[in-house]
């Protein structure tokens, strides 16, 4: 057990402190930091490429429009014209009131900006009721029932949830657990696939299956993975943990924040369930296999092309649920949720959409248990023949040698 133990922790040590690590970590969010700042910037950009001009004598009209960045304020047309001309501003608009009616006008090679537009409308249309009340001579008994407003009263309890919400919940808690399983497949199986590839061709695996047995040294190699997977979850964990507690004293960030906690209160708490089990599980079995893909093939580069059936199995499961999602009781469904590999994708769609029973997946995780031990006891006993094996026979040959030396 200490020398399982001293393999795992040495595959973690040099997993963890290769920069790529790091990197596979930190990707989203740098991507999602520079998408941010390249969206401020081209808006910033197209906030100046779009600012226009207003004329106007109407101080009442011009206050407002003061506040924003979106305006340039000239108190006659020939100096807007002149600004338009010299490309300072995109256009102007001439504003014109009589004692009835305001008038706005329009003057650029192309089209006013809608979001400008609707902000000028805003205010000239406030302007434009000033003038109406103003020429209707009402009295104040008058203008207070004008300005009467619609009585708005919420009633809610926020304890007790509808059975569309709480669908709806579990519904968003079921993707966020398979998006995760497949995310973690796909990066981790290539990578377990790759440290087991690595060490083949080496004299000191000789060595090392001499002191231990191979399958202790399997299963040290498969926990130190395990290890690095819990690292970059509990990495993920606390991020989110200080985003969680630190977002309501955030200015702009607290009244959006605010809306959307219940629903992830209540998807947080939605996480342990049969889903997580089978997810779990299913994680792996996943990994178990690809040390396999990674110990059949003799170079390491070869590894990527020997991972390809595990990955082709999760884009399977995946657009399974995709396209069966509405379609649960169909028969392949039914079966698939059964088979290992699958059954960690769609025994939790079956749940979800109330088309399975606790019994069923409670006999569809034991059917899972049994053949991740059994294919564990066997992967075991091949792994010390799969991995001395140097000769560069295709993969399902050195598969079939590795199966007669256990019968040997």
């Amino acid at each position: 057990m200490n020398k399982t133990w001293l393999v795992a922790k040495e595959t973690y040590r040099r997993e963890v402190k290769n920069w790529s690590f790091l990197l596979m970590i930190f990707a989203p969010f740098i991507v999602l930091v520079i998408s941010f700042f390249f969206g401020m910037s081209s808006s910033s950009a197209f906030d100046d490429n779009t600012k226009v001009g207003i004329v106007s004598q109407n101080e009442n009209l011009l206050q407002p429009l003061k506040k924003t960045k979106d305006f340039d304020m000239y108190k006659d047309k020939v100096k807007a014209e002149k600004a338009y001309q010299a490309g300072d501003i995109n256009g102007y608009i001439v504003v014109e009131n009589n004692s009835t009616q305001l008038g706005a006008t329009y003057y650029g090679s192309e089209g006013l900006d809608g979001d400008l537009k609707d902000e000028l409308m805003r205010v000239l249309n406030t302007q434009q009721q000033v003038l109406n009340l103003k020429n209707a001579k009402l009295n104040n008994q008058q203008l207070k029932s004008l300005s009467q407003k619609v009585k708005f009263t919420e009633k809610t309890n926020s304890k007790k949830l509808g059975a569309s919400d709480e669908k709806n919940l579990k519904t968003a808690t079921f993707w966020i657990l398979i998006f995760v399983l497949y995310f973690l497949v796909q990066t981790y199986s290539t990578i377990m696939a790759q440290d087991i590839a690595s060490e083949k061709g080496t004299k000191i695996m000789e060595m090392i299956f001499s002191s231990m047995p191979g399958g202790n040294y399997f299963d040290g190699k498969v926990l130190g993975i395990f290890m690095e997977i819990l690292t970059q979850l509990l990495i993920y964990a606390l991020m989110f943990s200080g985003f969680y507690y630190l977002a309501p004293q955030i200015t702009g960030v607290k009244e959006t924040f605010a809306q959307v906690k219940p629903a992830i209160d209540q998807v947080l708490g939605q996480i342990i369930s049969w889903g997580l089990v089978f997810i779990v599980l299913g994680l792996i079995l996943y990994i178990v296999y690809a040390a396999v893909c990674g110990a059949i093939v003799t170079k390491a580069e070869d590894a990527n092309k020997a991972v390809q059936p595990l990955v082709y199995l999760t884009l399977l499961g995946l657009f399974s649920i995709m396209s069966l999602s509405n379609n649960p009781d169909s028969i392949f469904v039914i079966i698939m949720s059964y088979v290992p590999f699958l059954s960690s994708f769609l025994m939790p769609l079956r749940l979800i959409k109330g088309n399975a029973t606790n019994l069923e997946a409670g006999i569809s995780m034991l059917i899972l248990v049994i053949f991740l031990v059994g294919s564990i006891w066997w992967i075991r006993k091949i792994y010390p023949s799969l991995i001395l094996q140097t000769d560069d026979n295709g993969m399902w040959k050195n598969m079939k040698r590795a199966l007669q030396g256990i019968k040997e």
